[in-house]
């Protein structure tokens, strides 16, 4: 596991791919009708809670936005994996496992809140799905574009 981390080219192809799938969804479901539809909390009786904001944050098709930003850390990440010239050494494998290990807690624990959240009030589970998924690989892209910044000052 630790000779294919050293390779900055596999970061950056696993970042690619995601945020590729993740971003033609949203770019995808951006305003059709079909997705629209199943919103839960868009057709609600008007009640200002959280979910009706985003609710029509999503309804309006602004995730595409979204999309977008991520397309575009996604590439300034990328462009900084590649540019780089040779392989990391052991202290930043290292520090990448700590930080892989830290996301994939937080993804599990960010499931459980899921979990508990559709439990509570399984009505309106897109948006709720949703937001886990736009939080989760946001913050994925984030901390990989922090990783990359630290790696280049050292």
């Amino acid at each position: 596991m630790k000779q294919l981390l050293k390779n900055p080219a596999t970061n950056a192809i696993g970042l690619s791919l995601f945020t590729a799938f993740y971003s033609l969804i949203f770019l995808i479901t951006s305003g059709h009708v079909e997705f629209v539809n199943i919103l839960y909390y868009d057709r609600s009786d008007g009640r200002d809670s959280f979910w009706t904001g985003w609710s029509h944050f999503l309804a309006s098709g602004y995730h595409a936005y979204i999309a977008y930003t991520l397309i575009a850390l996604s590439i300034l990440v990328v462009l900084m994996l590649l540019t780089r010239r040779h392989p990391y050494d052991e202290y930043h494998t290292d520090v990448l496992l700590k930080c892989l290990a830290v996301a994939t807690i937080l993804t599990l624990a960010a499931i459980a809140i899921f979990y508990l959240l559709v439990l509570s009030e399984p009505n309106g589970i897109v948006e709720k799905f949703t937001l886990f998924i736009v939080i989760h690989w946001v913050t994925v892209v984030l901390a990989d574009l922090v990783y990359v910044l630290i790696c280049r000052w050292r």
